[in-house]
């Protein structure tokens, strides 16, 4: 093997690798396209790297046949890459590069008017002769080429918000396609050997980088972290691999002695320190944190925006109260203004001294509750029965359900208690209900059903008392409900992702469990069972 083909190899692994890894977190047309760009430049290097190992210049002519059969889709797929990157129209020019692209690459793998002749360059590999017509087709590409980057360029001058990610991947693809086009000095008879192509091993690290800190693709920070380690254990292990190499070489040559343990002591003895030290500058220039201040980062995160759905809440719930504290403020209000006139009249203070004394009590009950549900405070485990947490809710956010045109459907056929903390089954429920109202925008039916279950058909006592909360509004895909209990998923543009995840923590130390089930457009029900009878 020699230099050009190892390059080769590397480009290949690197390229192919980028492409999975964008094609796994794609979320548009873009992305998809991009992937496919990544796929062709790394089917390019492989046909390039089985030209430079043939043994013979016939066999060398088949695979850079092979090669450039690719080549003339990277171009195209950069053009195309571009156009949905940057949300322009340019559907004519597309159909026509698509169809010279196609018409080129079968001329190219089929006759030998372009690829014809090799030769053996710098006692390395076989390298072939560039012909008329190959002339015409690289003119081609290149149009093409510095067609995109123009429209690029336009984009980046343009779109203030994307101007990083987009210079990234414009610098990004510009070193790729100087390394790329660098190869092409030996097919004119100039001698210079082909190694800047490794620049678009660059390449693949500038997009890298891209993805990590400028979210070129969705991935959250496990996802950067895990592979940002991986690829540190492949650099070491392979530099471990080649510093035992060496060290067995200089052995042989200087100590007649080719066996590796003594190699192997001497780089296991610096190499564990090595480790910590790249591990270190690892996470302080890429994650900013070693993995023990980033747990913590993440913790504290996690409970301030736990706080902050917390907040959210209680801000409708606050909003409901407002209303509900309205009627029984009227009520007195108007007994107030009617006592002058009817001090006398025993039938008047009759209704007076039983109405207000329990408008009062309402009022009184309903700022407790708010303020029981807003105050932070360790589990306390009780008997409580869930259809009055239900009541109470649904009483709360009855000008919300009113005002977006949501019928409210309850079949409280339970009536069993259980052991829970109220203010924390209360958040989940309400977490659960009001993304069934937020799912309804236009509106719909809310049904909140609670049944029990029997361990056996016999008559006896009921083991878990279950809460069915359904909506009629526009579902959770198949691709994102198996994700929906994650922290920080979310598709809601102010959503934190957090609400789900709470209430499965919350039903989750109730000793309970919680499923899902939807349909496009048809709407979503969660099932929330618990255990009545548990030992806290």
């Amino acid at each position: 093997m020699n230099l050009f083909s190892l390059e080769h190899l590397l480009i290949t692994i690197f390229c192919i690798t980028l492409a999975c890894f964008i094609a796994k977190y794609a979320e548009n047309k873009a992305h998809r396209i991009w992937a496919y760009f990544n796929c062709a430049v790394a089917t390019w290097s492989l046909g390039s790297f089985l030209a430079s190992i043939s043994k013979t210049s016939e066999e060398a002519i088949f695979y850079w046949r092979m090669a450039y059969f690719n080549v003339t889709f990277i171009s195209i797929l950069f053009y195309h890459f571009i156009c949905a990157y940057c949300n322009v129209n340019r559907k004519n020019i597309l159909i026509l590069i698509y169809a010279q692209g196609i018409i080129f690459s079968f001329i190219i793998l089929c006759t030998g008017l372009y690829i014809n002749k090799a030769y053996f360059a710098f006692n390395s590999f076989y390298e072939f002769k560039a012909t008329s017509c190959f002339n015409l087709w690289l003119g081609v590409w290149n149009i093409i080429v510095i067609l995109a980057f123009y429209e690029f360029n336009i984009q980046i001058k343009t779109d203030k918000v994307r101007r990083i990610p987009s210079l990234i991947i414009f610098w990004a693809m510009l070193i790729g396609f100087t390394g790329g086009e660098s190869t092409l000095f030996p097919n004119y008879g100039i001698m210079i050997y082909p190694g800047y192509q490794i620049s678009i091993c660059l390449y693949a690290l500038l997009i890298a980088y891209g993805i990590f800190y400028h979210r070129l693709l969705p991935i959250d920070i496990v996802i950067k972290r895990s592979l940002i380690y991986s690829l540190l254990v492949a650099i070491i292990s392979i530099t471990y691999l080649l510093s035992v190499l060496i060290s067995q070489q200089f052995f042989r040559q200087y100590f007649g002695y080719s066996s590796t343990i003594i190699g192997s002591i001497i780089i296991a003895i610096v190499f564990i320190p090595l480790k910590n030290i790249i591990q270190n500058f690892v996470d302080r220039f890429f994650l900013k944190a070693t993995p023990l201040e980033m747990a913590q980062q993440n913790e504290q995160l996690r409970q301030e925006v736990a706080h902050t759905e917390k907040f959210k809440t209680v801000a409708t719930l606050a909003s409901g109260l407002a209303h509900e504290i309205k009627n029984p403020l009227t009520t007195l209000k108007t007994f107030a203004e009617y006592v002058p006139q009817k001090k006398n009249d025993p039938e008047f203070m009759e209704q007076y001294q039983k109405i207000i004394p329990q408008e009062i009590d309402r009022i009184d009950n309903l700022v407790h509750e708010l303020l029981l549900f807003a105050k932070p405070s360790p589990p306390q485990m009780q008997s409580v029965n869930p259809n009055e947490i239900i009541n109470n809710i649904a009483l709360m956010l009855r000008q919300k359900t009113e005002s977006s045109k949501i019928l409210v459907e309850m079949r409280l056929n339970a009536n069993t208690p259980i052991q829970a903390d109220p203010n924390q089954l209360k958040q989940a429920l309400l977490n659960l209900i009001l993304n069934a109202i937020e799912a309804m925008p236009n509106g719909g039916t809310l049904t909140i059903i609670t049944s029990l279950s029997f361990p056996n058909a016999s008559v006896g006592n009921p083991e878990h008392f279950i809460i069915e909360i359904s909506d009629t509004g526009h579902g959770i895909t198949p691709k994102d409900l198996p994700h929906i209990f994650e922290p920080f998923f979310t598709k809601k543009e102010k959503g934190t992702g957090l609400g789900l995840s709470i209430t499965q923590g919350i039903i989750e130390k109730h000793s309970g469990t919680i499923k899902v089930e939807s349909k496009i457009n048809q709407g979503t029900t969660f099932n929330i069972i618990l255990l009545i009878n548990h030992a806290f």
